[in-house]
């Protein structure tokens, strides 16, 4: 029997089993620690489901997680470890 393993790489070398686990890595590397975005809104997911803080509302959870990248990567790639982070 042969395994497949499939890793989604980021820039800095973190390898992750999954395009899921790429992106909780991206969001853990760029969101602020107030939520704010490069927008400068707080963009936190909120009641009800998929809606963000900001007033996006999200068809489905990967929808949110990209417009949670949009907001929080900024221009130069680079996260809050001085590290640049990309897919």
């Amino acid at each position: 029997m042969t395994t497949v393993l499939s890793h989604h790489y980021c820039a800095c070398g973190y390898a992750a089993s999954d395009p899921g686990e790429l992106t909780d890595h991206l969001l853990e590397a760029f969101t602020s620690a107030d939520d704010r975005g490069t927008d400068g809104l707080v963009h936190d997911e909120t009641s009800p489901a998929l809606t963000c803080a900001c007033g996006y509302t999200a068809a489905t959870p990967d929808d949110l997680d990209a417009h949670f990248l949009d907001v929080f990567v900024p221009a130069d790639g680079l996260g809050a470890d001085s590290q640049r982070h990309a897919a």
